[in-house]
């Protein structure tokens, strides 16, 4: 990118026109709070009924020449374009763009991580560190022609516009799963339609895990994955290939681990309790699991979606003081729904289909997500 490099201060003023509680414009005007305000993409996420907000503290006044900066960390990388007047809570910076700047590109620049890193450098505050905005108008940027600026904010909408479908779009897939298990096999709760019956112990086998001794370098940094319930819950995936940590050989004997074969439902039963995952292939789980391995009357898919749907049931059955946790007597005791195999391998096949589809989605999405950060780095800092 092309461009003299000038101050930050150049391009915008400070626009901090407050707006008292007791004056006529707090009942009429919108109001914007940083919690409003969706990283990254300049979008306020507000429905009409919740616009009035805030009537007791002073606001800054705003309207869709602006660019709200917001000034408190973790927000700093939150910026918005708006496209109406409004006002704002004083954690936003009301930011107006002089002559000669495009607002969009503007809100590029403020969006970039190393203005965050630069404004960071000297935020103050130790609870919850603020923006220093004398610091941040001082920020070197590089400052190139109108057309310019609206060519290279023009490709960063594009970019940034794709990375929020496809994002919309793994979303959707990820729903597709429980939505599909009720219109195919109705709420399991409840069994409207009327499938046999069994406890799950009398068509799993049910193992738990275990948690070598940590003072023993020997039994960690091997080659059998070792599943922690944090491995589970961060998963976009019904399946878990890999983990954070792993445990040798040695550490699977000498420990109460266990290894769960390929295809065993890996459910969470302590803490954190019915999140599943379905082993990609032979791994072990530290004791905050229950490890189920399907019987010949149950597939996995159908048995890992149908403990999520009944999370909330796994919770109350928990008991513990210190922790809450589902014992595996009291879990191999609960009777769940047994549709008929066929229907279970149709769930099956059109999870796995969706499931494709999901990673070739979520895949698009961390590859436009990459390209904009790309893209911002390449033409903000002056590369061609």
């Amino acid at each position: 990118m092309s461009g003299r490099v000038v101050p930050l201060g150049e391009l915008c003023d400070m626009d901090r026109r407050g707006v008292r509680p007791d004056d006529p414009l707090a009942s009429h005007l919108p109001f914007v709070g940083v919690e409003n305000v969706d990283s990254g993409t300049g979008f306020l996420n507000f429905d009409t009924k919740s616009r009035t907000g805030n009537r007791r503290s002073t606001s800054f006044r705003f309207d869709s020449r602006h660019v709200l900066y917001a000034k408190l960390r973790p927000y700093l990388n939150k910026v918005a374009t708006p496209g109406f007047a409004g006002r704002c809570s004083t954690e936003l910076v009301p930011l107006l763009p002089r002559a000669g700047v495009d607002r969009a590109f503007l809100a590029w620049l403020l969006r970039r991580g190393e203005t965050v890193a630069f404004v960071m450098a000297s935020a103050t505050g130790a609870r919850m560190p603020r923006a220093d905005m004398k610091v941040l108008l001082s920020m070197p940027v590089s400052f190139p022609p109108l057309d310019t600026q609206r060519r290279i904010a023009g490709l960063l909408d594009r970019a940034a516009r794709i990375q929020r479908l496809r994002a919309r779009a793994a979303a959707r897939l990820r729903a597709f799963a429980p939505a599909l298990f009720v219109k195919m096999f109705g709420d399991p709760a409840e069994n409207p339609m009327g499938w046999s019956v069994a406890r799950i112990g009398d068509v799993c086998t049910v193992i738990g895990g275990g948690t070598p001794r940590r003072n023993n370098e020997a039994y960690f940094g091997g080659k059998i994955p070792w599943a922690t319930p944090t491995d589970v819950t961060a998963l976009t995936d019904l399946f878990i290939a890999h983990t954070k940590e792993s445990i040798t050989e040695i550490g699977l004997r000498e420990s109460s681990a266990r290894l769960a074969p390929a295809g065993a439902v890996l459910l969470t039963s302590r803490a954190t309790i019915g999140y599943t995952a379905i082993a990609a292939r032979p791994m072990t789980t530290n004791q905050g699991f229950a490890n189920l391995t399907c019987g010949d009357r149950l597939i996995p898919e159908y048995l890992a979606c149908l403990l999520r749907a009944r999370r909330a049931l796994l919770e109350r059955m928990a008991g513990g003081t210190t922790f809450k946790e589902i014992s595996k007597s009291t879990l191999k005791k609960i009777a769940i729904p047994l549709p008929p195999l066929v229907l279970q391998r149709r769930y099956a096949k059109l999870l796995e289909r969706s499931r494709r589809v999901f990673i070739r989605a979520s895949a698009a999405s961390e590859n436009s997500s990459m390209l904009t950060i790309s893209l911002m780095k390449r033409l903000l800092e002056g590369g061609r």
